[in-house]
């Protein structure tokens, strides 16, 4: 059997959206959402997201199926959510849209059942909350830790960051995974603490071209755009995945320190590794280049280089204090973990990991015992 299920989706990638929306306007989507969703079809859930209960609130069979799988669950009796999110599909004269205003932490999706999009935003908006009242930062990279080494691997989509992260847990029996997407990171004296945000992995199914192993996981998976039994086939396919099942208890981790940071690119002039400062890498990251992939935004966008600040699609709230904000997590950060960029196009995956295992052994051998 190829996966306990398949959906395909009536939108394959992010919609077009709106940020900013004013209370008022929100309250008229809320109501609009609202009237498609009559109690015999409504389904309800709060997810506990690092501690912020944000509660999805849908007619969409598919969209409350993945919020389920994918996050920790909160009670509902009694318990009022931090934000909510609205999705209705089904809705008349209505083209796939989404708004938040942040006022109110309400995010409204209409016409569209695509989870990545409702997945990244309850990130978003838990960021949204996290970094302005809890000074915690929200990352948009994989983290793994190797014999007690967390190192956090910052890249935009196509450079190799899930390639690079699934091959050296694969491959060292001392590394543990800890996110594959986002992470949590609170800032004590010379500590970065990762924490997970995740119960389940949402995974891109094309990884199974590098990594034949998580071929034979996706079978057991819940999928989305899957096409023709091939899970690479198109490149934003997607499935939930249950971390502990890419190698058991043990090759996972809920909580690590981050010692280093490593970022990706992928071109053919770049060198294969730079080390590099913190001006420098918060630049490359402020300025956030990145190709758009098949699956990614708008078909006429596909292939066009853009600009993605920090690599992080998911930031609902783009402001001067918030650039500023993550100008000072990001320079915390290098201040504790050295920063490294590493070019995926001029080197096979192999030597890419090979080099990230070099520079975590580097780390790990200039600190100091506790």
């Amino acid at each position: 059997m190829f996966g306990i299920s398949n959906t395909f989706t009536s939108v394959v990638g992010r919609t077009e959206s709106d940020k900013n929306i004013s209370k008022e306007r929100r309250d008229e989507l809320v109501e609009l959402a609202q009237e498609h969703m009559p109690y015999n079809k409504l389904h309800v859930w709060n997810a506990n997201i690092n501690g912020i209960i944000v509660q999805l609130r849908t007619n969409d069979q598919h969209l409350i199926d993945f919020w389920i799988e994918n996050w920790f669950p909160a009670a509902l009796d009694g318990v009022r959510p931090h934000s909510t999110i609205y999705a209705a599909v089904d809705v008349p004269n209505e083209k796939p849209f989404a708004y938040y205003n942040s006022e109110t932490k309400t995010a409204v999706f209409l016409n569209t059942n695509y989870y990545g999009q409702c997945k990244s935003w309850a990130l978003g908006i838990v960021a949204d909350i996290m970094e302005m009242q809890h000074d915690i930062h929200s990352i948009h990279g994989a983290v793994i830790e190797v014999g007690g080494t967390g190192v956090c691997i910052i890249a935009p989509t196509g450079t190799g960051k899930s390639t690079t992260s699934y091959g050296l847990v694969f491959s060292l029996p001392n590394a543990r995974m800890h996110s594959d997407d986002w992470a949590y990171v609170d800032y004590i004296g010379d500590r970065a603490s990762a924490t997970i945000s995740e119960r389940k992995f949402y995974i891109r199914t094309d990884i199974a071209a590098t990594s034949p192993q998580m071929a034979e996981i996706f079978k057991r998976c819940k999928l989305e755009n899957v096409r023709d039994n091939d899970f690479a086939a198109f490149p934003n396919s997607r499935a939930i995945v249950d971390p502990v099942w890419i190698g058991g208890p043990e090759k996972f981790i809920y909580t690590t320190r981050i010692r280093a940071v490593v970022l990706l690119r992928r071109d053919t002039a770049s060198p294969a590794e730079v080390k590099l400062d913190s001006d420098e890498a918060i630049r490359i990251l402020k300025e956030g280049a990145y190709m758009v992939l098949p699956g990614s935004g708008d078909e006429k966008d596909w292939g066009k280089i853009k600009n993605e600040p920090w690599y992080n699609p998911y930031l609902l709230v783009r402001n001067e204090q918030r650039e500023q904000m993550q100008t000072d997590f990001f320079r915390r950060l290098f201040d504790i973990a050295p920063c490294y960029i590493l070019n995926t196009g001029v080197e096979k995956p192999e030597q890419t990991q090979d080099r990230v295992k070099r520079i975590i052994k580097e780390v790990a051998e200039t600190v100091r015992p506790e």
